[in-house]
């Protein structure tokens, strides 16, 4: 008998299965209470349980992962030992009874209760299905050379299929048929002898038969007079040698196979039903086994003789058959050969040479002829007890099998309920199951179209929406041809489909849409184009197999194998045509992907741009301002919480900066019910030490710029756009150089600042550049930055000769009549009265006029500006303090300051705007520059209000909590601010408010007395008027002579841009 150690509470009442990890060290268990539990040896008081669902029916383990079947109808991967969530294998309509995995692990075979078992690669968890079974499946067994495929059924059945075409071969019924699998009296769990797979053993009622390979004629059964109860659970040895079976009434025997007798056998302490087996992969003679009340054992020192009450039997029969006291001798030597022989069996050792029957009459033996033989049968034994010598393999070059063509935004065509495409468009699904075979179009804009839906009868595979069409596909098979379809909804006239079918063996791979044309990859190697109308195009060849491509207006990217990868990646190159222009962007260039990693979407961003994905969760764009350079912008592995969660692409954006995806959670596609949420990931440059704040300035410094080349590529194909909107998107690439100046000229890093400065095009920028730098004392990088002010400044201006030279032959007639007119026009509208402004039409000279005297402002901004740094002629700035004569030009220069720099600016718009809190806002700047408020009539003066008395005071601690807000946002949060206070602070407010306004009715009286003074002092010559602004004027200069860095408003918004830290 087996030494059995102490039965251990596994898990809750019901079915429970066991593994054991390929070192044997540890042991794996689910049950019905939905855990899985990794237990460090039968002693472990401390296993490490992983939730899986509410229920576990089947486990098995390959390497660092392990696979679970759960009641959520899947077979879900994770790692050891960590238990996470490792991805989605495949899904049933059912819960699935039994997994098993070949030798390798890269094959998983599992049968459900929804009569369906399935051949899953679980490399890319594509699947093949075998039909036939009619009641759920109870267990599979895959042969060890995977050339067959047995499983047992609820039906009554045990079926063998062929592996190759998933074809039925054999079926027998053995076993008693129930309606689901928890009723059935037996599990039927089969094995395959272990090396060839030259056996199957199938438990059936007390027995076990033996099928044979290929005949599958029954060959031999093995029975064990202790089973009262099915045998139900079969486990093969891992040398082969022995049978481990497992009944219903709890026995388990063990079975030589050779000798087809049971040499040991084991009774549960309970008598409890034994729901599944497992032998110890180190071949030490270890089983362990699991109840149905959760329980888990294990049996030790396995007994490997055979069982010898057989052997008395025989030898009492053999007794009662020779029994007279003559043949004792005869009986007696009968006994010793049988011994001798069981002996020589036991210990390999051969007999000795019996004595020769025959001699000589020298008295000499007759040679021997056998002792050759002896002599060869001890060298056999002799190489016997050395250790066996360990096979030498040599492996050749293993090719990295060739990543199939696919549909960017699919899911697997395997999945009854599937995504055709997501796009920004809209998204198209297909229904494939026992009722239906469908396909849904719904469109993200319903302005677009309504959706459609559309029966499948032609099984369509493949699919493209755009605002123009929809395309659809199917691959064909050796009856049909692959065949073509495209609805054309935009079309104005009735017939909005059409067909076509491909030549015989050419099947459709891949299919996509543009702009007013459609293309399709075929297998043969050809591209074939159509207009959305059905004209056949243009075809050409591609240089290997295609992977997958995609449309956008008229660029269309090709993804192709180039040639064979090293070990584990692929080879894919890339090309990018212009299918109107028949241009070529990128011809056959390698497309870069990450380590070990396979691509899994292609496409353009709405804007134009080519994105694609690797299978690693890298994200990476084409640079067409870096040489046309594939960039790294995003990695989605960095926003995923778990190791085996991913986002599927569903979108990209530039402006503004989004990546649309779908996080799925442990898989790496969605499922279409319920409908998954797309959420939004932040682009990201993978620069060095991005936790430093250098290193995210000058991550949104290039991010900006990378991100805003398209409006230059629309430039050059001839689009317009409005160059706001380009100034809005360049603006933060703007912010972050002035930001990253500051740093670096804080740091004392004066030669970093001025390469920063060479990145800034905007003269204004630069001024302030020097501006700042002067303010912190840094006088050589101020004349370093204004040199390279100049020298851009005179670039600039050669550019833009050398570009009007070119233009003037063909202009300059153009220009003098136009430079006339619009001489005509303007004196005529100095002559007409202003009322009539609103009747005259406004003519297309006069609107091109203007453009092009602000393109003449704007050609050499230091046309007039001398060097400040030149000594010459006395000039009255010279009595300036030394190291402000850089701001020379600054002062005479009036331009509207950015956004960025200078908040308290308001445009002429924003001045003419009426109410009182505008004028309090803009109350500082009234007080600097002398305005005459006597012009402005007094009846126009409304009285101020509770709140304009508030924000008056308080406006300077607003500004500063609110600095970068601009003036329409800075009134609101003080609205909300003065909400905020208190009612009796309020009520104070609102009596200094009433105060005021009576107080200017009383003035108003002596204001109509002192009308006539006014009137005098409004009569007052322009001599005197000039004097005075002279007066004026004359004293600001001293002020400004007297603090020549005083906080002027450029300054304090400089400082504030900068977050410079006065001490």
């Amino acid at each position: 008998m087996p030494v059995a150690k102490s039965m251990r509470y596994a898990h809750s009442d019901g079915f429970t299965d066991v593994c054991y990890e390929e070192s044997g060290r540890y042991i794996l268990t689910c049950g019905s209470d939905g855990d899985v539990r990794i237990w460090d040896g039968i002693e472990d008081d401390d296993a490490i349980s992983h939730r899986c669902g509410d229920k576990s029916f089947a486990i098995a383990i390959k390497g660092n992962r392990y696979f679970a079947a759960t009641d959520t109808n899947t077979i879900q991967a994770y790692t050891f030992p960590d238990g996470t969530p490792d991805g989605i294998l495949t899904r049933f309509t059912a819960p699935a009874n039994h997994i098993v995995l070949n030798k390798s692990g890269s094959t998983l075979v599992a049968g459900a209760s929804d009569f369906a078992i399935k051949i899953v690669e679980v490399s890319n968890c594509s699947y093949k299905t075998c039909q036939g079974h009619e009641a759920p499946i109870l267990s599979v067994a895959l042969d060890p050379k995977e050339e067959f495929l047995a499983s047992s059924s609820c039906d009554g059945t045990v079926r063998i299929w062929k592996m190759s075409d998933r074809s039925q071969i054999q079926s027998f019924t053995l076993i008693p048929k129930c309606s689901d699998a928890s009723l059935s009296k037996t599990m039927c769990r089969m094995c395959w002898e272990p090396e060839n797979g030259k056996i199957l053993y199938v438990p059936v009622q007390k027995e076990i038969h033996m099928y044979e390979r290929e005949t599958w004629k029954k060959i031999a059964t093995l029975t064990e007079s202790s089973f009262t109860e099915h045998v139900s659970v079969l486990a093969m040895s891992p040398d082969g040698k022995y049978l481990a079976a497992g009944g219903s009434d709890g026995w388990i025997c063990i079975f030589s196979v050779q000798s087809k007798k049971c040499v040991d056998k084991h009774k549960n302490e309970k008598g409890l039903s034994i729901m599944s087996l497992a032998w110890n992969p180190k071949g030490n003679m270890e089983l362990v086994f699991c109840d149905n009340q959760g329980q888990l054992g294990q049996l030790c020192d396995i007994s490997l003789t055979e069982n010898k009450q057989d052997d008395e039997g025989s030898s009492k029969v053999a007794s009662g058959v020779f029994d007279d006291e003559d043949d004792d001798f005869l009986i007696q030597a009968t006994n010793d050969e049988d011994t001798m022989a069981s002996d020589d069996d036991m210990t390999g050792v051969t007999p000795k040479a019996t004595q020769p029957l025959f001699s000589d009459d020298d008295g000499d033996s007759i040679p021997d002829f056998k002792k050759a033989d002896d002599d060869d049968a001890s060298s056999v034994t002799s190489e016997k007890s050395e250790p066996p010598r360990p096979e030498v393999r040599i492996e050749g070059f293993k090719p990295t099998p060739l990543q199939r063509a696919f549909q960017p935004g699919s899911t697997p065509e395997h999945l009854t309920s599937r995504f055709m495409v997501w796009n920004s468009v809209g998204v198209v699904r297909q229904y494939n199951n026992d009722e239906e075979n469908s396909i849904d179009i719904e469109f993200h804009d319903t302005s677009i179209h309504h959706a459609m839906h559309v029966m499948n009868n032609f099984n369509y595979t493949m699919a493209d929406l755009s605002t123009e069409a929809v395309v659809l596909a199917t691959e064909g098979d050796s009856d049909t041809s692959s065949k073509l379809t495209c609805m054309h909804f935009s079309s104005w006239d009735n017939n909005k489909e059409w067909s076509i079918s491909m030549p015989d063996d050419e099947e459709i791979q891949c299919v996509t849409l543009g702009e007013g044309w459609l293309a399709a990859a075929t297998e043969a190697r050809n591209l074939r184009l159509f207009s959305v109308a059905g004209v056949q195009k243009e075809i050409f060849a591609l240089p290997g197999p295609v992977v997958c491509m995609s449309g956008h207006q008229n660029q269309l990217i090709v993804v192709y194998h180039r040639g064979m990868g090293i070990p584990g990646e692929q080879c894919l190159g890339v090309t990018l045509l212009d299918v109107r222009e028949w241009k070529r962007d990128i011809h056959g260039e390698p497309l870069p992907l990450s380590s070990k990693s396979t691509l899994v979407w292609a496409g353009f961003s709405a804007e134009g741009t080519p994105f694609y994905m690797d299978s690693a969760g890298i994200i990476r764009m084409l640079g067409r301002n870096t040489g046309k350079t594939w960039v790294q912008v995003a990695n989605t592995r960095t926003h995923a919480k778990g190791k085996s969660d991913n986002y599927w692409i569903v979108g990209i954006h530039e402006n503004p900066q989004q990546i649309r995806c779908i996080p799925c959670k442990g898989s790496r596609y969605p499922a279409t019910l319920p409908r998954p949420a797309p959420v939004i990931l932040p682009f990201q440059i993978p620069l060095c030490e991005l936790n430093t704040e250098k290193s995210q300035y000058e991550e949104l410094l290039w991010r900006t710029n990378l991100l805003s080349g398209h409006f230059d590529h629309w430039t050059r194909q001839g689009f317009e756009y409005d160059e706001t909107i380009k100034a809005e998107a360049l603006k933060p690439a703007q912010e972050a150089l002035m930001k990253l100046f500051a740093l670096s000229a804080r740091s004392e890093r004066e030669a970093r600042a001025l390469e920063v400065c060479d990145m800034m095009s905007d003269q204004h920028t630069l001024q302030l550049a020097i501006k700042y730098s002067s303010r912190m004392r840094y006088m050589q990088l101020a004349q370093k930055i204004s040199e390279l002010a100049v020298r851009k400044a005179e670039e600039e201006e050669a550019k833009h000769y050398e570009m009007e030279s070119r233009s003037a032959p063909y202009t300059s007639v153009s220009r003098a009549e136009q430079y006339e007119e619009d001489n005509v026009e303007v004196t005529q509208e100095q002559d007409v009265d202003m009322e009539e402004e609103d009747e005259r039409p406004s003519g297309p000279m006069l609107a091109f006029k203007v453009k092009e005297d602000k393109q003449e402002k704007s050609q050499n901004p230091f046309k007039n500006r001398s060097n400040p740094f030149k000594v010459s002629t006395p000039h009255p700035s010279t009595a300036l303090t030394k190291g402000t004569q850089v701001f020379d030009s600054m002062s005479k220069k009036k331009e509207k300051p950015s956004p960025l720099f200078a908040v308290d600016t308001k445009s002429s718009k924003s001045s003419q705007k009426k109410g009182s809190q505008p004028k309090l806002f803009m109350k500082k700047k009234s007080e600097t520059v002398k305005t005459n408020k006597s012009e402005e009539p007094a009846a126009t003066q409304k009285p101020a209000s509770a709140f304009d008395l508030w924000l008056e005071e308080n406006s300077d601690r607003l500004k500063e909590t609110q600095p970068e807000a601009e003036e329409e946002e800075f009134s609101k949060y003080a609205a909300e601010q003065f909400r905020a206070l208190a009612k009796e602070d309020r009520q104070a407010w609102v009596k200094k408010a009433k105060s005021l306004t009576e107080k200017s009715k009383e003035n108003s009286g002596d204001t109509e007395k002192n009308d006539n003074s006014e009137n005098k002092k409004r009569k007052r010559d322009d001599n005197d008027t000039e004097e005075g602004v002279k007066k004026h004027r004359d004293s600001v200069e001293s002020e400004v002579k007297k603090t020549p860095l005083s906080q002027t408003t450029n300054s304090k918004l400089a400082n504030f841009a900068f977050k410079k830290d006065e001490s």
